[in-house]
């Protein structure tokens, strides 16, 4: 396991997207930062699920969220132009993680999206990137691109079980969280 390189590329790699459109790396948002974020979403809205009566783990929600962007410790953060046009962007992700030794069953989980706590994980990671370029436009930042993508998929995802069940608390944290 390389936990050194875990550790040090998580916290010393800011994600691209945001140096794309202008964010100086100074003040732009690190993988780590961006995991840690997605954690305590991930913790929040399954404790908001389970009161709905949701049978969920919000620490395997947490754990997920937090492991899922562990392979670009190793690969970087690639920027969207180039994961678009990748055939095998997530087995890249895979053998780097692999390589790596450490949280591969749980970025397969994230992946596969085939437990509730996965795509919690992965919402929340989405509302985390949805955050931050509300942030980064309340700056001057030119994020609208992301905040139109993330708006769209978040709207689409949350009339979906089970975030169905807890709409009023996604609402807030998109409206009302940071105004």
């Amino acid at each position: 396991m390389d936990l050194e390189r875990i550790l040090e590329g998580g916290k010393n790699l800011v994600r691209t997207g945001w140096m794309q459109r202008g964010v100086p790396p100074a003040i732009g948002e690190t993988v780590a930062q961006h995991s840690w974020e997605a954690g305590i979403l991930a913790y929040f809205l399954s404790i908001k699920l389970s009161e709905t009566g949701v049978k969920i783990d919000p620490y395997k929600a947490v754990t997920i969220a937090i492991f899922h962007d562990i392979g670009e410790s190793l690969l970087g953060d690639l920027p969207k132009w180039t994961t678009q046009r990748l055939q095998n962007k997530e087995d890249l992700e895979e053998e780097a993680i692999k390589e790596l030794g450490l949280g591969i069953e749980l970025f397969r989980e994230y992946k596969d999206g085939n437990s509730i706590e996965g795509r919690v994980a992965k919402f929340s990671e989405m509302l985390s990137t949805y955050l931050q370029a509300k942030r980064y436009l309340k700056m001057g930042f030119r994020v609208e691109e992301i905040i139109k993508t993330y708006t769209t998929e978040i709207e689409k995802l949350k009339r979906e079980f089970p975030f169905s069940k807890i709409i009023d608390t996604i609402d807030f944290i998109i409206n009302d969280l940071f105004h």
